[in-house]
């Protein structure tokens, strides 16, 4: 399907995606410029170590840029089935930045209440901090809008470390009130809640983002859909060997139907090409249906031969 324009809703799906990746890298290396003038202006650790905070995130976006603009290459000599699988990847790489700096949280968390600190703030230094904290709720929720709409691991990898940035921003703003109502125990104390909350993205978008690199299988109710489709237009003929795989956003599946003997060859084609376009057409994340024939009872002679699950 095309537009007035010309252009096929994926092709404009992928420019949406490369733009919010974009924007992400120009708001954070804003953001990090303005945090880096402002410790340079008041000496302040608690910008000093928002503005690491804000690094961290850029190395980030820039891996989700990364991810998205290799994702819509298309298929080449190198790799026939497209570039899909590098949205996982991305994913997968800006996870394990969360990861680290997590654990960075949780060391910095130990060394200071065996080492003894003392919360400090200046004024412009908070301010500062609160401006960020509207800027990264903001960003959170397009580039999750964004992701949720166009199917993109990246960027919603992306967006869980705006999400967790803010989180940290809260808690930091939570533990300097303690400090001022004599309850100094409530910064450290939200520094680990933050790093929990950051393990567990990381446990459950890496798993996710993960699952496409190794070939998974998707969610049962495509498998469901698509048997469905296979039972009503096989109209008798059986079906095996179906396979599906993830591939960023997209799935891909392969399956082989038993056709009688004397069938044609123009009915057997047709038929696969009925089934193909069906599964396709009512499972858009569906990108590639591969659909073969062979002579029923063929694929006993061959027991070594892929997959399972006759229908």
């Amino acid at each position: 399907m095309t537009t007035s324009w010309g252009q096929t809703l994926d092709e404009k799906g992928e420019a949406k995606k490369r733009w919010a990746a974009l924007l992400s890298v120009l708001v954070t290396l804003s953001l990090l410029s303005v945090e880096v003038g402002v410790y340079l202006l008041t000496g302040s650790l608690a910008v000093l170590g928002d503005a690491a905070h804000s690094l961290n995130d850029l190395t980030a976006a820039a891996l989700s840029y990364w991810g998205v603009s290799m994702a819509a290459r298309p298929p080449d000599a190198n790799h026939h089935y497209g570039h899909a699988k590098f949205e996982n990847l991305s994913s997968l790489l800006q996870m394990g930045l969360l990861a680290m700096l997590a654990l960075g949280i949780v060391v910095e968390v130990g060394l200071k209440l065996a080492l003894g600190y003392e919360v400090r703030m200046p004024l412009l230094g908070l301010g500062v901090i609160a401006l960020t904290m509207v800027v990264d709720f903001v960003m959170s929720r397009y580039l999750r809008r964004v992701a949720m709409t166009y199917r993109s691991y990246a960027l919603e990898a992306d967006a869980a470390h705006f999400a967790t940035d803010l989180w940290a921003k809260i808690a930091a703003m939570a533990g300097l009130l303690g400090a001022a109502m004599g309850m100094p125990w409530l910064d450290p104390a939200g520094a680990l809640v933050v790093a929990s909350l950051m393990l567990f993205i990381v446990v459950r978008l890496g798993w996710r983002a993960s699952h496409g690199l190794l070939d998974a299988a998707p969610a049962v109710a495509v498998e469901v859909a698509v048997r469905r489709i296979l039972q009503e237009e096989a109209k008798g003929a059986r079906y095996h060997s179906l396979r599906m795989r993830q591939a960023g956003p997209w799935i891909c599946l392969d399956v082989a139907l038993d056709i009688p003997g004397d069938a044609s060859l123009k009915e057997a084609h047709e038929l696969a090409c009925r089934i193909s376009q069906r599964i396709r057409r009512e499972l858009p994340q569906v990108q590639d249906a591969v659909v073969y024939v062979e002579p029923e009872g063929h694929h006993r002679d061959c027991p070594n031969g892929p997959g399972t699950g006759a229908g």
